[in-house]
Order: structure tokens, then C-alpha cells, then sequence
């Protein structure tokens, strides 16, 4: 991993840890606020959950998409946060909202 000082970047060759052959990670990003984006989110997990891909809240190992709060993508959360989806876009992983991630169902 390239972190450089004045701006940070980060170099897309990123694997990080080995994980076992069939494991699929769905990387969740962020703390949603009340209401529906907080029922979504928990449908969401539930949702991974029952396929049986792990929920993850840092990006390592292979991750088959990512989602994110709203306010991740309008860029209003910690560094973390913003590491975390920084990797996953570098390493080419879809990256959706939470509002936006029954696009990716089917893919999945």
C-alpha cells in the first residue's frame, strides 16, 4: 500500500489477507442515520447474511461489492470511511448507496 503525505493515495495492488476459497465479503461502509436508511442497511446485511457472504466494515480480502451510507458518498464521514471505499474503488469493486444496492442483487 502508497500512502504519500500531501495526498493520499493508494496503489490498487492491494490483496490483503488470504481467505478461503468460496467466502464473499460484502464491505458496508459508514453509520446510517434513523429511518430508512437505517431499516435498508439491516435489510441489506440480512439480505448477505442469508446467501452467505460475510459483512465486513474494512476493505480487505475478496470483497464482491461495496455499500455505503449516503453520507460516504457525499464524503461526510471519518478517514476510515473514506479509506475503506478509496481501496475497495482502487481494487475496481462496485460501489453503491444504500438506496441504490438492489441494483446489484442480481449480480451478486
Amino acid at each position: 500500500m502508497t500512502i504519500s503525505a500531501d495526498v493520499m493515495t493508494i496503489s490498487a495492488d492491494v490483496n490483503c489477507t488470504e481467505i478461503p476459497t468460496g467466502t464473499r465479503r460484502v464491505l458496508f461502509v459508514g453509520n446510517p442515520g434513523a429511518g430508512t436508511e437505517r431499516t435498508q442497511w439491516a435489510v441489506l446485511r440480512q439480505w448477505a447474511s442469508d446467501r452467505g457472504m460475510e459483512s465486513i466494515s474494512e476493505c480487505e480480502g475478496d470483497v464482491v461489492c461495496a455499500i455505503a451510507t449516503e453520507d460516504v458518498l457525499d464524503g461526510l464521514c471519518t478517514p476510515s470511511d473514506a479509506m475503506a471505499m478509496q481501496l475497495a474503488r482502487a481494487r475496481g469493486v462496485p460501489c453503491v448507496g444504500v438506496r441504490d444496492a438492489h441494483l446489484l442483487e442480481a449480480a451478486i
